[in-house]
């Protein structure tokens, strides 16, 4: 392997360590800022695909790829456990490590793609791979945000 390899390499396995780390680790949902993340990530996604010309090609991969990302947010929303801290009254959510995996693979077949010839409908389909996390993101929240919502008024 190069040594540019290499580092890519190792670049891809911190960040698949960090990703592992961050879905394990519990946290406490805060409802009002569930928001934020799929907005930023929106503005990311649709300012890199601003550079690639929009076909019906790579509107349907688009497409296709929001709605698999979609499905993959509903799973991983599921998959996560909520509970209400008995101290704080806060709600807490803990992920799953099969939700982690799932993200390390797209984030594995997204590099793989992009190391492929440079040709236009590769370009649009490494493109239309970051529709994954968008779809998943604001699927797994909107999941989240309902149940915590469903949790509160049961309480109440």
């Amino acid at each position: 392997m190069k040594e540019s390899e290499e580092c890519k390499m190792l670049n891809m396995v911190i960040t698949g360590l960090i990703i592992v780390l961050l879905s394990m680790r519990e946290k406490e949902v805060k409802l009002d800022r569930m928001w934020m993340l799929p907005v930023i990530v929106a503005v990311v996604i649709f300012f890199n695909i601003s550079q690639v010309p929009l076909t019906g090609l790579t509107l349907l991969f688009y497409i296709m790829f929001l709605v698999i990302g979609c499905g993959i947010g509903l799973w991983r929303a599921w998959m996560e456990r909520l509970r209400v801290d008995a101290l704080t009254g806060k709600v807490m959510s803990k992920g799953s490590m099969g939700t982690a995996i799932v993200l390390i693979i797209i984030m594995l077949v997204k590099h793989y793609i992009s190391t492929l010839d440079v040709h236009h409908s590769v370009v649009a389909l490494s493109s239309a791979l970051l529709f994954i996390p968008l779809g998943s993101i604001a699927a797994r929240r909107f999941i989240i945000y309902y149940r915590v919502r469903h949790m509160q008024a049961a309480k109440v």
